[in-house]
């Protein structure tokens, strides 16, 4: 029997590719045609196989996962890339689905629901599972953060003061109060302290941007 449904999975790393794709060609309409460990590899042959679908993981050594999606959907509108991620920020939901996501999974989903999945997104249907899609219902009620005030908040999180702020995206210090008062009332956030919580809770900022 002839393969249905052509994968590329697209992991840094090795072990899961592993495991992944003995475990989905064991499925008679799966074939897991490439594997890559980074974004431009994954780019390089989604052009040389054209899978029917892309199982990515969000956090790559060299490009994120919004990146990746962007290029293959601008290069191949109909490009499938079904997120595959450990991380399960609302954010993080949010950002895949408006790069062009057909759906997200968590490392943790079981092989049925993983399977199941696969099918329908290699079909172009969005694949959700009912906590991601209340997660992702979640954040599509609230106003987003712009480019400029996503910058203040991971300055924020960085514990950086005002001033400090104003130097780093030479802006003046009024302008950074500003940004702040406008992302406290978009976050709901008490305080600064409070404003950097909910961003690292949310997957606004990474976790590089602590500086840890």
């Amino acid at each position: 029997m002839s393969a249905s449904y052509r994968l590329l999975l697209v992991d840094d790393h090795y072990v899961v590719r592993i495991g992944m794709a003995s475990s989905l060609n064991l499925e008679p309409d799966f074939e897991v045609v490439a594997e890559a460990e980074s974004g431009e590899e994954a780019l390089r042959l989604y052009r040389e196989h054209r899978p029917d679908l892309v199982i990515l993981d969000w956090r790559l050594p060299d490009l994120s996962g919004a990146d990746i999606i962007k290029t293959l959907r601008d290069e191949h509108p109909q490009a499938r890339v079904l997120v595959l991620s450990a991380f399960e920020s609302e954010e993080v939901i949010y950002q895949a689905l408006q790069a062009g996501a057909v759906g997200y999974l968590t490392k943790s989903s079981r092989r049925p629901e993983l399977i199941e999945s696969i099918r329908l997104a290699a079909q172009g249907k969005s694949s959700f599972s009912g906590a991601i899609a209340a997660k992702l219902a979640m954040r599509m009620q609230r106003p987003g953060l712009s480019p400029r005030e996503l910058e203040v908040v991971a300055e924020l999180v960085r514990g950086n003061s005002n001033k400090e702020i104003a130097t780093h995206l030479s802006i003046s210090e009024n302008t950074v109060k500003l940004h702040i008062t406008h992302i406290m009332q978009k976050l709901r956030a008490k305080d600064r302290t409070h404003v950097a919580s909910i961003a690292l809770q949310r997957g606004l900022v990474g976790s590089s941007s602590t500086g840890l």
